[in-house]
């Protein structure tokens, strides 16, 4: 994590045109990580979506402000790409 909180497990999710699934998927990992009493972040990284990604992720970032990174590529780079952004992050 950016802040130096101690994390359990950092999840990477590369996003393109994925605005209907990105609730329900972080809800799920939340729900398996708080469970579990892992302390945990999930890294969002939009490859340059052309739907409402990008709005959705910074509600999700709102409401969940340290559990959540997301990160806006500024083009289209491919799943990799976006995947090694994340990981860099870390």
């Amino acid at each position: 994590m950016a802040d130096n909180i101690r994390t359990d497990i950092s999840v990477v999710i590369p996003v393109y045109n994925s605005e209907e699934t990105l609730q329900p998927l972080f809800e799920r990992i939340k729900q398996t990580c708080t469970s579990n009493n892992w302390l945990f972040e999930v890294i969002f990284v939009d490859d340059y979506s052309q739907d409402k990604s990008w709005q959705v992720l910074r509600q999700l970032k709102q409401t969940y402000p340290t559990e959540i990174t997301a990160i806006k590529l500024a083009k289209n780079s491919g799943q990799h790409s976006a995947l090694m952004c994340g990981f860099n992050y870390i």
